[in-house]
Formats: C-alpha cells, structure tokens, sequence
C-alpha cells in the first residue's frame, strides 16, 4: 500500500490592535479518502480582503469558498492547473459581486493557497499574502509579493532593506476582484520530513520579521505555534488583521507517477484548456464543501477553525504513467544534425552582432548610452521646476547605464559610461535636494527637535497615549501603560515613569489634557464608560477627580462603544463608534467649565449623530471643529452642531509628496535612484491609516493640524485654507462646508516617525510632543519634542 502524506495542521486569525473589523479569510480541505488525497493533495487558503468592511471580508470569504469548492471539483491530475482554475474562477465571482452594489466598489482580497501531495507543496499567491517554508532551521519566502515596492526591488531600483522602510510599502499590485482578469505566480517546492509550510496575511509578515516566524514555528507545534505568531504580531503593534496557517509535514505521501517535476512557474505558463468538469461548473453556485465545514466567518476578534473543511467529491485514481519505448541510436541523427545547424547559425549570428557593435545579449551599447545621455540633459533641465520629474528621467537613464554595465566595451565606450554615471550622480544629489526644498521635506533631528529615551524598565509599563496638563505655571506629562491599565506621571528632567498613579478608576481607553485638565476616558466594569476628569496638585498627582462622567447608557445599550476624547479649550468630545451599525458614530460634547464642580455632571450633552466610515482617530479645532481619520486613511471634517451630521473629505490646496528613500549627502551612481512616491492628490488621504496619529495646536497663533503618518515615517504640520466659496457635496450637511489645508511643513525620520503611540500639544503654542515605538514592544520609547515654529528648509533628510 502506497504511502500517505500525513500533515500537522493549525490556524488561528485575530483582529489585531487597530482595525475595527476582521477582514481576513482562512480555511484548509485535508480530504478523508485515501485516493482523493493522492490525487488532489491537502488544500490550505489565505485571504486578506480589502476595501473595507462588508466589501473586503465578502471578497476574502468568496475567494476562500470558491476555491475551496472548484479545486476539489476540477478533474484535471495537474495541481497546478486545478489550483489556478480555482483561483481565477474566485477573481470572476469576486469581480461580478463587486459590479452589483456601488457600496463594493474596488473590493477585492490578496490570497495564498497551498496543495500539499505527495513529497510537493505547490503554492500560488495574488498580492502581498506570503507562503514561508521552513526547512532544517531555515525559513525562506516561497511566494512572491505583488506589491510596489517589491516590483521596484526586481527592478534593481530599491534595495530589500530600503524597500521593508519605504513609504509604499503596503501599496499592492494585483488583487482578486479588482479586474476581471488576473495573473497568478505558482511556485512548486519539494518537501521534507519536518518540514514546515506557514501562510500568512500581511498582518503577520509586515509585524514579525523573518527570523522570529522561523523561530516560532521550528519551537513549537502548530496549535501553540499559531497562537505564538498571533501574540507576537500584536505586541508588536497589530497594525493590521492577522491569519496565519501552520502546517508540518509529518511523513511524505506517495507521488504520483505522472506528477510533474518540481519548477517555478506563472499562470502564464498553465494551460487554461476546459475540461468536462470545467464546463459542468458554468453559473455553479459557490459555497462551502460541506455542512458541517468550517463556516464561521464572523467579526469576533479571534476564530479558531472548528476543523478542516471535508472534500466531498468522488474518487478519482492518478493515472498510471506508460513508460516510452527506448529510442534507436540512429533516430539520434537528424536531432543532432539539426542541432549542429543551430550551432553554426548562431555562431554566425553572434559575430554579426558584435560586427554591428550591439555588445552581448541583445544590448544596444551606443544606442543605451546615448539615451541615457538623453534622459540625464532632460533631467538638468527640470532640477528646479520640477524635481519629481528630474528624478524619473534620472531613474530612466540609470536604467540605461545599467544594461551595458556588464557588457565588454570598447576604451571610448568605458569612458563615455563613467562620464555619464558621474553626470547622473550630481545630477541626482541636486535633484534630491531640490525635492525636499520645493516639496519642504525636513529632517526630524533639526535644531527645533529634542529627543530622549524614555527609561522603564517593565514592557507593561511603555508609554503609549500621552496628554500634557499645566497648572500653575508647571507641565505636567501623563501616559497610559502598555496594558492601559495604568496611569503613569513621566519625570520631565530626566524622562523616566514614576509610580503608577492612584485616582484612576477602570481601564483607560483615552487620555487628553485642556483647560489645566487631565482627561481619562475609562471602561469601568462591564459594559459602564466614564469621563473623569482630574486637576493635578504641585506635585502632578491626581488625588480626587474633579468630575466623574458617566458615558449616557442609553447610548451604550444602543451598541455605542466609547473609542477616544480629544479636547480644544473647553470644550472635550467623546468619541463612540457603532458595533451594530457600519459608518455611524456618536460625538458628545461637554464643557468643561460645566462639568467641573456640577451637582449634575451626568446631565445629558449635546450629542451629534455622525455618517462616517469606521474612524480611528479624531483631533478638535476651534469653532467646534473636528477632524477625523478614517480606517481607509481619509481625513474627514465636521463641525459639531448636535442634531444629525455628515462629515466631509478634507482636500488639499496643492500636492503633498512623499519623502524619498535616499539622501543627497549619502547617494552614488552605484545606488538606485530614488523613485517618487505617489503624492496626496485633492484629498488628505494618508496610505496606512493604523499607524497615523492626529493632533492639533496654534503655530504662531494660527491653529495647525498635524498628522503623524507612520507608514511614510513623516510628521505632516498642516494649516487651514479658507474655502467660503465651496458648498458641500450633495448629500451631504450644509452646516459641514468643505475644507482644504495646505502643506507648512513635514519632518521625516525613517526610525523616529514609523510607529508614533503618542501624540499631544504643549498647552502653549508651537511644541508638539510624541512618544515614539522605535524597536520591538520591550525597547526603550523615545519621547519627542519638536518646536514647529522653527522649521528649517536646510535641514534635509
């Protein structure tokens, strides 16, 4: 009796620390019958969903049943065919669905799948979702990022470490849904005994390096390996959703004799042949493989497969390879006559080409060097006006250079190269420079920033939020633990944590400082959300609150969960976000010259119903007005009026580009040239909303608002631009008119800025505090203080 591929299997998915929803999708098929697992092999899928919820988790969980359902049910013995008909058949029914509801517009999901048969992992992927194997205490990447940054790495234009920092670094390149046709990258890997196959979102892979997923998944079994990676990425910051399917390869199957040998290959390469079977699946309705499969779905923050899905279908045996009669030596001849004929023409050839000075494989020499000449004058030309453009044509010539930098030249070919890779460099350094001053780009670490590590020696104890309180002429800095349980006073001379503080009730879910107030949003017991609201003595401590607020019950009960307080003057706004209804949230409004001393602070506040998307993050102005950062990194505003209102995108007067990955001072024609990023067009749109921060003060006496955009490493200082003559969309409330803001400054730290916990204003004018994560969850965090009334066009990255 042939050998059977026996497989430890687990999987765990999590919604991580910042989204609202889980979007991510995960199943796995290990079929029952013995001659359906030898001919299909164990199937295992990943998907991520994106375009928010109700979109992206309808794309994920459509990907993860369709393929589920066709792979099982396609006739074919090629697992690579079956596999990418599966997948494309997911793309159609994902696409369709989008195309009938506006509200699903652009959804979509990335997907790794995985058959294991036999002694081979075949694994295809769409997107950014990976395949890792970890094999003898080694881990490497099977699969192969669809992304932006990863097309500008197989491009020689980005080095992997500058690409693991850039600032587009989540931006993907191909999706299931989006088109109606897609592309699929299959890879095929022998297997080992113990060897180890994990799929993963982006979730797991953008908050745990390499090494760490290999050394968790080599430590312990699936079932505890899963739940090690999920902690893991979470202490790190869970950013993001995160699904991770371990599988362990406990003894190989049988191969089939007819399997084809292991290789690397795209969907290109598979044939798109329908069979029978293919025909009978026509308009099939999608669906899960059996009643009792795993089908939970569900916006819990944790699923655990209840197990396995089961393949149903019938048992179909591999066929039986017929061994070719063994070719005469005379049937040798033509073969090789031909051969030999090849050989002289392309002998021939291949002196004609040099005849012609076109150089090896198939470069042009003068042609490539004259054209990056080319490209390198139309640079110089744009330097000043527009060095966005400059850098391009810069990208363009190096590529040139770059294709005869490994061909035999001649002496005047090798000069004419070094000239021009020389040109390119000073060209590129001013392009650099240029950039960050027309597009005012400045380094963190300037004259008008301090920073400081923070001491604590306790990983519970790291700082997270922050609010800074004066009373009596004297600043105060207050924090939140890393288990907001705790509230913590930081020394301001010699930026350490003292003891936790005593006076906080509950756990804390949001602090701010106004008026010469602490602010603490706490979740009490249960389901009870207070408001407490403290004066701190001489000293910084807080004995006894000067008001209690109890969040209305009334709302609670209605499925509103309290998520932040953000405070301007007198004024502090609660934030509640909906649990039962999408893009809906609550705003109170209490004053503070009101509450404080009340007999009856728990009166019921002015309240304002909100039409939004799920908000993350919400920053007040004057004039009642707020801004909000939505989960799809949109900036939104509203002016708070009570009643019903309808917050509205905030635009930007003119293009705010993004930082570059290189610096004048440092760059060399032996680097790639740096690309430009996408900039923020029409409207404040920032590209990985989870690490942002919103904040706000006066700079010079006008009010600024600043966004802490970690997945560009930059510290946005926006102020307002008056817009009278704009009406709001249609729709949408009057009372709320359109807002743009315009670019005053940003500051760039690829180290300091990539995960601000913290950010507040001094209650002053003109200091900005942050409080920065800048290593793994137990390293020292590093407090920031930045006078942006100073900001420096000199001070370049």
């Amino acid at each position: 009796m042939s050998k059977q591929l026996r497989l430890d299997v687990a999987q765990l998915t999590d919604v991580g620390r910042r989204r609202p929803h889980n979007e991510d999708n995960m199943a796995y098929v290990i079929p029952k019958d013995a001659q359906m697992m030898a001919k299909k092999g164990a199937l295992f899928i990943v998907a991520d969903g994106m375009g928010g919820h109700a979109a992206g988790e309808v794309a994920s969980e459509i990907a993860v049943d369709t393929i589920s359902k066709v792979y099982y049910q396609d006739d074919r013995d090629d697992v690579a065919e079956s596999l990418v008909y599966a997948i494309k058949r997911a793309n159609t029914s994902i696409h369709q669905r989008a195309a009938e509801s506006v509200m699903r517009s652009g959804m979509g999901t990335t997907c790794v799948a995985a058959v294991l048969r036999g002694s081979t992992a075949y694994v295809a992927n769409v997107g950014d979702s990976r395949a890792y194997l970890v094999h003898k205490g080694q881990v490497r990447q099977v699969s192969q990022d669809h992304s932006w940054v990863e097309e500008q790495v197989r491009a020689g234009l980005l080095t992997q470490d500058q690409a693991r920092s850039h600032a587009q670094r989540n931006v993907i390149t191909r999706s299931l849904g989006t088109n109606a046709e897609v592309e699929i990258d299959i890879f095929a890997e022998p297997l080992d005994e113990n060897d180890s196959l994990l799929l993963c979102s982006d979730g797991l892979s953008g908050m745990v390096d390499d090494e760490e997923l290999r050394s968790i998944v080599d430590q312990y079994v699936p079932r505890e390996s899963v739940y090690h990676l999920v902690e893991r990425a979470n202490e790190n910051g869970g950013t993001d959703n995160i699904t991770a399917i371990v599988i362990r390869v406990q003894e190989l199957g049988w191969e089939p004799p007819n399997a084809r040998r292991p290789m690397r290959m795209t969907s290109r390469e598979v044939s798109e042949e329908p069979t029978k079977i293919m025909g009978s699946l026509v308009g099939a309705p999608v669906g899960l493989l059996a009643p009792n499969a795993d089908a939970s779905y569900g916006n819990t923050p944790l699923r655990v497969a209840s197990g396995p899905l089961t393949s149903t279908e019938g048992i179909a045996s591999p066929q039986t390879a017929v061994p070719l009669p063994s070719p005469r030596s005379k049937r040798l001849l033509f073969p090789t006559l031909a051969l030999f004929v090849l050989l002289i023409v392309a002998l021939v050839g291949g002196g004609a080409f040099w005849f012609l000075g076109l150089g090896q494989l198939g470069v042009n020499v003068n042609e490539s060097l004259t054209s990056a000449d080319q490209h390198i004058t139309s640079a110089r030309a744009k330097l000043t006006a527009n060095p966005a453009n400059a850098l391009q044509d810069l990208q363009t010539a190096q590529q040139q250079l770059r294709k005869v930098q490994t061909v035999s030249l001649t002496s005047d070919q090798r000069a004419k190269l070094d000239s021009l890779n020389s040109d390119l460099e000073t060209s590129t350094k001013s392009a650099i420079t240029n950039y960050n001053q027309r597009y005012l780009i400045s380094n963190l670490l300037c004259a008008n920033t301090t920073t400081v590590p923070i001491a604590s020696g306790d990983a519970k104890v790291q700082p997270s939020g922050l609010a800074v309180v004066q009373h009596n002429n004297k600043k105060f800095y207050y924090t939140e633990g890393y288990d907001y349980r705790s509230l913590y006073l930081m020394d301001d001379n010699q930026h350490k944590l003292g003891d936790k503080l005593k006076g906080v009730d509950g756990q804390i879910t949001s602090i701010t400082g106004a008026d010469g107030h602490l602010l603490v949003l706490t979740l009490n017991s249960g389901t009870s959300y207070s408001l407490q609201v403290f004066t701190p003595d001489d000293s910084g401590a807080l004995t006894t609150s000067d008001a209690k607020i109890t969040i209305p019950e009334d709302q609670i009960k209605k499925g509103y969960k309290p998520l932040l307080v953000s405070a301007w003057d007198k004024d502090a706004y609660v934030l509640l976000t909906s649990t039962n209804a999408d893009n809906t949230a609550l705003i109170l409004d209490y004053a503070l010259d009101k509450v404080v001393g009340a007999t009856d602070a728990n009166a019921a506040p002015p309240e304002m119903q909100l039409s939004s998307a799920n908000i993350l993050n919400m920053a007040a102005f004057p004039g009642k007005q707020l801004f909000l950062l939505l989960d799809n990194g949109t900036v939104q505003s509203v002016q708070f009026n009570g009643g019903k209102g309808a917050a509205v995108n905030v635009g930007v007067q003119q293009p705010i580009y993004a930082p570059l990955n290189a610096s004048a001072q440092a760059f060399t024609s032996k680097m790639a040239v740096p690309a430009p990023a996408p900039q923020i067009q029409a409207t404040l749109l920032i590209s990985r909303a989870t690490s942002s921060v919103l904040s706000a003060m006066k700079v010079g006496g006008t009010p600024h608002l600043f966004v802490a955009d970690g997945a560009s490493h930059r510290l946005l200082d926006l102020n307002l631009v008056s817009s009278s003559s704009q009406t709001a969309p249609k729709g949408q409330t009057t009372g709320t008119p359109p807002i743009k803001v315009q670019l005053s400054r940003q500051y760039v730290s690829a180290n300091l800025l990539g995960n601000v916990k913290g950010i507040a204003a001094d209650p002053g004018e003109n200091i900005l505090y942050l409080v920065s994560q800048t290593g793994p969850v137990d390293a020292p965090r590093t407090q920031l203080t930045i006078d942006a009334s100073k900001a420096s066009t000199d001070c370049q990255p």
